[in-house]
């Protein structure tokens, strides 16, 4: 997933910049920014018992290709002329709105141990809201979100607060899972989330508890029917399962839904394997330990029956 953001969001930012030349220099930095191999060699990215590795990027009717070599080159074949790639927001597992005030100034300047998502994840933070007119585009998008936090998402100075009035409140006082769920307003407030644009979101889950899960869920569902492209990591069983309620029992409009199951094959290659639902998935490691935690739980609660008819007879 990081993959993929790099290179969309490194091709992106050059056609925006108007690079011509040097844009394979472009996406290695932009790979090391984001994976921060040890000096930032790209070549380490390469798994260590191949001699190189080749990605290839497609993107409506355009395609991009990449080679790195283990010795520290780089390729790149020139991207094939067609739809120009949107912006790409990463949302990483960690929340950045306690850490906002002051780090895009303290990352450009000092060593930090933070890769690039987060520090571009910041940069789209401090967009400004949309105008007015965009109020009833959002209303649908934000509601939901804006009634579990209590109100909107507002950048003061340097410094976010959630809530309204007397009752607004510094962002690094509330929950962590608040927090995620007030970037993600922030962000659609500010249209760094519209359509045609790419999310990808690791471990959206993390710090949210179940009912916070599911309307995360309801809001990936809505953003994707406005015209965003998400791609998100999860290893919750009720984010994946909701979502792939969903996509069993869609609404208008009808919204395409994939799901992918990375597994290691007998020969020790990485496969993958892709469904439309969570059902034509086989291997669902996710589905797979709560199956096996249901019979520890029935193997337990027999043998303690067993016991107990034991020690009465």
């Amino acid at each position: 997933m990081k993959l993929a953001y790099s290179l969309l969001e490194g091709w992106a930012s050059t056609l925006r910049e108007g690079i011509t030349n040097g844009v394979s220099a472009s996406l290695t930095r932009k790979l090391a920014g984001v994976f921060q191999p040890e000096g930032g060699q790209v070549s380490r990215l390469v798994r260590r018992s191949r001699d190189s590795a080749e990605v290839n990027l497609e993107y409506g009717h355009s395609r991009l290709s990449l080679r790195l070599s283990s010795g520290g080159e780089s390729e790149l074949r020139p991207p094939i002329p067609g739809t120009s790639p949107a912006a790409a927001t990463f949302i990483p597992t960690r929340e950045v709105l306690s850490m906002y005030e002051g780090f895009v100034a303290a990352y450009e300047s000092r060593e930090l141990s933070f890769d690039e998502t987060y520090f571009d994840l910041c940069v789209a933070m401090s967009a400004r809201p949309l105008r007015s007119e965009h109020a009833s585009e959002l209303k649908a998008l934000l509601g939901p979100l804006e009634e579990i936090l209590g109100g909107r998402v507002e950048l003061v100075g340097n410094r976010f607060y959630v809530g309204s009035g007397k009752d607004r409140t510094e962002a690094h006082l509330l929950a962590e899972g608040m927090r995620k769920i007030a970037v993600l307003a922030h962000l659609i407030r500010n249209g760094s989330l519209a359509s045609n644009s790419v999310l990808f979101w690791d471990e959206p889950e993390s710090n949210l508890n179940p009912y916070l899960i599911t309307q995360v869920a309801k809001t990936i569902r809505k953003l994707a029917g406005a015209g965003t492209q998400i791609v998100i990591a999860t290893h919750d069983y009720l984010l994946a399962h909701e979502l792939s309620l969903l996509a069993e029992y869609p609404s208008e409009p009808p919204i395409e839904t994939r799901f992918f199951s990375f597994f290691h094959a007998a020969d020790g290659s990485v496969s993958v394997e892709a469904a439309s639902t969570l059902v034509g998935i086989d291997h669902n490691q996710i589905l797979e330990e709560y199956a096996s935690f249901h019979e520890r739980e029935q193997e337990l609660f027999h043998h303690s029956l067993g016991q107990r008819s034991s020690r009465k007879s």
